[in-house]
């Protein structure tokens, strides 16, 4: 019998293989993982949940990469011999990477994170590079702007090793620190190996169209962020990982007043939204949305008629709902979460980034998408 449900997994394991990033993928790892467990076989247990690690990373269930590293972590220190923490260490480090997305995990148990897993890459020599840019992350994703000033330096100028993100991924968080400090015209000269296809990887240049679109915006170049928009909305449309690149285009189509594809866009992935575990990105589009529902609003249309999930807290069974209150539900939401964050975070960051939304209605500057 324990053949048959061997071969159960590897065909489920074999049927993931060919399948994109996304939430099919997620479901049929965590069924060869359920079909281990059932059968008590810890090692292939183990092995499973590497895979649906990957999967669950990069298909937008950042809940399900913590719930499985914690196991696994687990059996690390159980038994090191058998289940060699070194040879998790990468993935380790995607899932320290996701712990500030959630308010309910205390800073404390970030920071004790962060320094297991500077104790792990310490035994192994290497890892200093990408343990400055996790620190410098996660330092500006809580607001600590001096602090983040102090690892960014010292991150860029730290040679690379085995343990470093590809090129590519440090290219487009580089990108992401010239378009907070409003280094608009650097970030887009450095992203051009990106844009011109030239680098590439699993998650970049998708993220980064959807981050150039406000610099492009500001500096008129109205074309390139058409361009940006279209491209990049194509990458991103199948894979709830984005939902927060997906708040950057709704607010880019806000602010260029093309509200019927901002409409469209915030009908189809509302339902990401409603279920994503990650409660920053959560933030991050329910602010985008907010405001694009704003803007619809401004233009005199008091109703919409959009399909919306069914357990969306105003459904309506006709699909018709008043615009105001669907942009005062969103920004209620976004309130609430901004609010989680900066308690735990000890800042006034996701005020401050509210502040900054609410100011862009007086930038809007209309155009036309299409002809």
């Amino acid at each position: 019998m324990a053949g048959d449900w061997n071969d159960e997994a590897d065909a489920l394991l074999e049927r993931a293989e060919h399948l994109p990033y996304g939430d099919t993928k997620t479901r049929i790892l965590e069924e060869a993982v359920r079909l281990a467990d059932l059968h008590g076989d810890i090692d292939r247990g183990y092995a499973l949940r590497g895979e649906l690690i990957d999967a669950a990373t990069f298909g937008g269930a950042a809940d399900k990469v913590l719930v499985a590293f914690a196991w696994c972590r687990g059996q690390q220190k159980k038994d090191p011999k058998r289940f060699d923490p070194e040879e998790m260490l990468w993935k380790q480090k995607w899932v320290v990477g996701l712990m500030d997305e959630f308010p309910s995990i205390s800073r404390q148990q970030i920071a004790a994170a962060l320094d297991d897993l500077e104790q792990g890459f310490a035994r192994v020599n290497a890892g200093k590079r990408a343990m400055l840019k996790l620190r410098y992350l996660t330092a500006m994703d809580m607001g600590e702007v001096d602090e983040a000033e102090r690892l960014w330096a010292a991150w860029i100028q730290t040679p690379r090793d085995h343990l470093t993100d590809c090129r590519v991924c440090e290219l487009d968080d580089e990108l992401d620190h010239h378009v907070r400090r409003g280094e608009w015209e650097l970030a887009l000269r450095k992203a051009r190996p990106l844009l011109d296809g030239r680098q590439f990887c699993t998650e970049v240049p998708h993220q980064t169209f959807g981050t150039l679109l406000y610099p492009l915006f500001r500096l008129g170049r109205m074309e390139e962020a058409r361009d940006c928009h279209q491209r990049g909305y194509a990458l991103i449309a199948k894979n709830r990982e984005f939902l927060a690149t997906v708040g950057e285009h709704l607010e880019f189509l806000g602010l260029t007043d093309n509200l019927e594809r901002g409409l469209a866009l915030f009908e189809r992935h509302l339902g990401w939204a409603l279920e994503h575990a990650s409660r920053r990105d959560r933030f991050t589009f329910y602010t985008a949305a907010g405001f694009l529902l704003g803007r619809v609003v401004s233009a005199g249309r008091a109703t919409a008629t959009l399909r919306l999930p069914r357990d969306f807290e105003l459904y309506q069974s006709n699909s018709t709902y008043e615009t105001r209150a669907l942009a005062a539900w969103m920004d209620a939401q976004s309130r609430d979460l901004a609010l989680q964050f900066d308690a735990r975070n000890g800042t006034d960051r996701f005020a401050r980034l509210r502040q900054r939304t609410e100011a862009l209605r007086t930038e809007v500057r209309p155009f036309a998408l299409e002809g």
